[in-house]
């Protein structure tokens, strides 16, 4: 054999130096995982991490339907005190039939219900529903006396099921 066609050896420098530059490029990954761990124990030791959504719900009020009517609305005060938004899903009620989410939009004043959808909830904030607005339409079994508690069910994405109580109430009182 040759010593043309004979493998040489690499002198010492180039070795140190490839071996630098191997570092070099695994210390920005590195770096960047370590930055990332700090960050993201101090989020958690701050208390913040997978802290859910609290809510509760109050005030909740049914209208007596009029003449016999079996459909009527409900409304509730809902207060999300934890540091997530949430979302609420949908409402049922074992004393009621169906029961859906409504929102009454207002244009050339002009209002017109909207059926279905859902209704958020902010970080820190209240959600009060109002004829207006927003409520809960429900399909009553039998007609409510008025003082009645009627028992709903409130489904929120992050907070799970909340049970809340409404009475029955004469409507604009």
């Amino acid at each position: 054999m040759s010593d043309a066609n004979r493998p040489r050896a690499l002198p010492a420098v180039d070795s140190a130096r490839a071996a630098a530059r191997g570092l070099r490029a695994l210390a920005v990954p590195v770096l960047c995982c370590a930055l990332a761990l700090l960050g993201l124990t101090a989020w958690s030791r701050s208390g913040h991490a997978a802290r859910p959504s609290h809510v509760t719900v109050s005030q909740g009020t049914v209208y007596r339907p009029l003449l016999g009517a079996r459909t009527t609305a409900a409304f509730f005060r809902i207060d999300n005190t934890g540091p997530t938004d949430d979302t609420l899903i949908s409402v049922t009620s074992p004393a009621t039939g169906p029961a859906v989410l409504a929102r009454t939009v207002t244009a050339h004043h002009a209002g017109t219900m909207r059926m279905g959808g859902t209704l958020p909830v902010p970080a820190h904030g209240t959600v009060r529903m109002h004829a207006y607005d927003r409520d809960v339409m429900v399909r009553l079994r039998r007609p409510p006396r008025l003082g009645e508690h009627i028992a709903f069910v409130l489904h929120f994405a992050y907070a799970g099921d909340v049970r809340a109580d409404a009475v029955v109430i004469r409507p604009g009182s």
